[in-house]
């Protein structure tokens, strides 16, 4: 077979490849960072490259029906989409190469209480394993002091930024289910290696939560029943095995929390656990929004829990120029007549928008009338232009980015309604299950990196969240990170985790032949 040379700019990296290998696979094998939100499935513009060559690659099908004639002229392509038959450079933008600010991931107080010590001596390291990132935090097991905290972004994402294409992904093919292990497992070992400055081998004990795939992952178990029917983990309960294989030190242990469902992961409850040590008076709810949102409603202390599919919108996934977390990542928008003014992070030119950013965008459109109740994108406003036969507001142009345009379209607005009617439809189910209404709420707690930084009147604004007085709205950041430590130092709180999950009423929402009826009722802004 014919050998081809390809190198990734600005990055500098390049290798000789077999034509004909999709250019994705030859990213992912060469370490350039490259988004891929769906996992490779075509169903997002995330591994947008432009494709510097005399010959540029033959454009799929369907790419046409995501590039304009112009852009895939200027030779942009998806790297999903497309194989490489000729040497050629690779220019990845700068929305697509980002580098993740660890946001939210900070959270907890610098010291655990220590009621039973899991140890009496040594290091432990307290793992957050989300779907995106990871946070980590190493403790002195006998004081519970937190001596260092870090954060990095899983590198599972090549994978897909969502758990359903990872678990398919592993489902698929036994090869990349041991490589998704192994990604966990050194990203991991490297936060040891940061976070005690080059001596993993000092970490005795090892704690982890996440949701149940992450942790079906990492425990190299069969995803089978979490991406299929029935939709149940093979291990709901806490988990206790040695630690071979991160690095640390010889006989070091590994402990894994216990799930609530299927979708409501071990993540969720040790949210739960750092909420309860100081619990809110009256009735309150907690939201952990994601991909998958998890939900729990405390009343008259009886706990229900449920999971919503909100899809990836709020995490950059399937939008036009969605992204993470990372700077130039547009995280605030403010429109005054005729103007729009946008907060980026870092103050780094608009290269794409993130979570927060989406919820502030919609708000200001639904607030100045260029969106109206159903969501249509309007003209008349000097930021919207008509593209083919759809409408798109143009925050950054293509003059300004020098690639493409930093754009959100019609279609970005609706898989937006999809993901808020989903959480607000999870939310208005779980009310009528307790037999109370939203005006029974005293408290909306919202956990999470994401939840840390979106502006609770900007969910209120597009009917995501209830409209409850602002002063009702508490944002947590990390809630996960916080109950993790306390399960790794203490067994009281590892006690308190089991009964959490076991104590927890399911709701299955997707079961309720009125879930479709109210999501759809909660589309409007």
């Amino acid at each position: 077979m014919t050998s081809v040379h390809v190198s990734f700019q600005p990055s500098g990296l390049h290798m000789g490849v077999q034509a004909g290998e999709m250019l994705l696979e030859t990213a992912r094998r060469a370490g350039a960072r490259i988004g891929s939100a769906c996992g490779g499935r075509g169903r997002c513009r995330a591994c947008a490259v432009r494709i510097e060559s005399d010959s540029p690659p033959e454009v799929s099908a369907a790419d046409r029906t995501v590039f304009s004639v112009a852009e895939l002229a200027a030779g942009w392509r998806r790297a999903c989409q497309t194989r490489i038959e000729r040497s050629c450079r690779v220019h990845v933008p700068a929305r697509s190469a980002a580098t993740m600010v660890p946001r939210g991931q900070d959270s907890g107080a610098d010291r655990v209480p220590v009621v039973e010590p899991v140890a009496q001596r040594g290091l432990g390291l307290a793992v957050d394993l989300g779907t995106t990132n990871l946070a980590a935090a190493l403790i002195d097991l006998e004081t519970g002091t937190v001596l260092a905290r870090g954060a990095a972004e899983n590198p599972q994402g090549i994978y897909g930024g969502d758990v359903i294409s990872r678990g398919g992904r592993a489902l698929r093919d036994p090869a990349a289910a041991a490589e998704l292990r192994r990604l966990a497992v050194e990203a991991i070992f490297d936060l040891a290696c940061t976070l005690t400055g080059g001596a993993p081998e000092s970490v005795i004990e090892l704690a982890v939560v996440g949701n149940s795939v992450m942790q079906h992952l990492l425990l190299g178990l069969a995803v089978d029943s979490l991406v299929k029917a029935p939709y149940r983990p093979v291990l709901s309960e806490a988990c206790d095995r040695p630690a071979a294989g991160f690095g640390l030190a010889p006989g070091a242990r590994l402990h894994v929390g216990p799930n609530i469902a299927g979708f409501v992961g071990s993540d969720h409850v040790a949210a739960l656990i750092e909420v309860l040590e100081t619990p809110p008076d009256g009735c309150w709810a907690l939201l952990d929004i994601g991909t998958n949102t998890e939900i729990s409603l405390w009343r008259n202390g009886r706990l229900v829990s449920a999971s919503c599919p909100s899809g990836p919108a709020f995490e950059g996934g399937v939008l036009t120029s969605g992204m993470r977390a990372a700077p130039g990542a547009v995280e605030k928008a403010t429109i005054t007549g005729d103007r729009l003014e946008l907060a980026t992070i870092e103050d780094a030119p608009p290269v794409g928008l993130c979570g927060s950013g989406v919820l502030s965008l919609l708000a200001e459109l639904r607030k100045a009338g260029m969106v109206d109740r159903r969501g249509r994108l309007g003209l008349g406003h000097p930021r919207v232009r008509e593209a083919g036969e759809t409408r798109e507001v143009i925050l950054a142009d293509e003059a300004a980015t020098g690639g493409l345009a930093v754009a959100f379209t019609q279609a970005d607005i609706r898989n937006v309604q999809l993901a808020k009617a989903a959480i607000r439809a999870g939310l208005d189910l779980m009310l009528d299950h307790a037999g109370i209404t939203e005006t029974d709420l005293d408290r909306v707690i919202i956990t999470g990196a994401f939840g840390k930084h979106l502006d609770p009147a900007d969910a209120v604004a597009i009917g995501m969240l209830p409209g409850l007085a602002p002063e009702c709205f508490d944002r947590m950041g990390n809630a996960a990170g916080a109950g993790v430590r306390r399960m790794l130092a203490c067994r009281m709180a590892r006690r308190r985790a089991t009964d959490i999950a076991r104590s927890a009423e399911y709701l299955e929402l997707a079961s309720r032949p009125d879930f479709q009826k109210r999501f759809i009722a909660r589309m409007g802004l």
